[in-house]
């Protein structure tokens, strides 16, 4: 989704396919506009799905993005929230605050430093924190593709919610490895794909593991609408008791510019 100089985007969004737990690895490198102007800019994303009859769902989704861009320094601050219900039950509840700074030194270094708040009940997360700093390169960036490579020492802080389960309140203080790897292609005039992969092995014990793969097909008709077509994997090695190993996600979004 790119931020825009003003009023910014409305987003309206279609849920296709969603699993029950969300991923704790959020990409938001896809959110960077690098073509913005200085200053700041700002997108909204409104999503929703209402079904009735056999299947009883009703699940709201949203986001807001911030950016504040100069000649060598960018801000970018990103809320998003999730809540779903099914039959008259809660099935999905999450709260994701991430603030990130990056700090230019030329065409193909930057630095960032990033912080992040969670809050997933059906990942059984009650409170997590992370803060993370290190460095990015643009590998390649010309017209039709680009490829960067970023990786941070990241400290990650999680405390489970007292429940039944054998794990209850726990907490988990540890350091990990977080890199990712960015590419976009411009498959024709109106046409983009964007992949992430990201990896984000434990210091102290690397076989615990916790990677994302996304994949985002962005279709714009006309200067005025976007179409994206998303897919997400993400998997996670030590999950706490009961929750998987494995989530797939598929979304598609519609953005207005007005």
């Amino acid at each position: 989704m790119g931020l825009l100089k003003s009023c910014g985007w409305v987003v309206l969004g279609v849920l296709l396919h969603a699993s029950s737990a969300a991923a704790q690895i959020v990409n938001v490198q896809a959110l960077f506009d690098e073509k913005a102007e200085l200053g700041p800019a700002a997108a909204i994303e409104l999503g929703g799905d209402w079904r009735t009859g056999s299947t009883e769902l009703f699940s709201i989704r949203g986001s807001l993005v911030g950016q504040l861009r100069s000649e060598r320094d960018v801000w970018l601050g990103v809320i998003r929230g999730e809540y779903s219900f099914a039959s008259g039950e809660r099935i999905v509840s999450q709260v994701l605050e991430h603030v990130r700074y990056r700090r230019r030194f030329n065409d193909r270094v930057s630095g960032e430093v990033f912080a992040q708040h969670e809050y997933n009940e059906f990942r059984r997360l009650q409170f997590r924190a992370l803060l993370g700093a290190g460095p990015r390169f643009v590998l390649l960036n010309t017209e039709a593709t680009g490829l960067t490579f970023g990786v941070a020492l990241m400290v990650e802080h999680e405390r489970l919610r007292k429940d039944g389960e054998v794990d209850a309140g726990d907490r988990y203080t540890d350091p990990r490895v977080s890199s990712y790897l960015l590419a976009r292609v411009k498959l024709m005039e109106n046409i983009n794909l964007v992949e992430t992969v990201y990896f984000q092995p434990r210091v102290t014990r690397p076989s615990d593991l916790r990677v994302l793969n996304e994949t985002l097909f962005a279709v714009t008709p006309n200067p005025r609408v976007t179409v994206g077509i998303g897919f997400n994997l993400t998997y996670d090695s030590a999950p706490p008791a009961t929750v998987p190993p494995l989530d797939t996600q598929l979304r598609t979004t519609v953005g207005v510019k007005f």
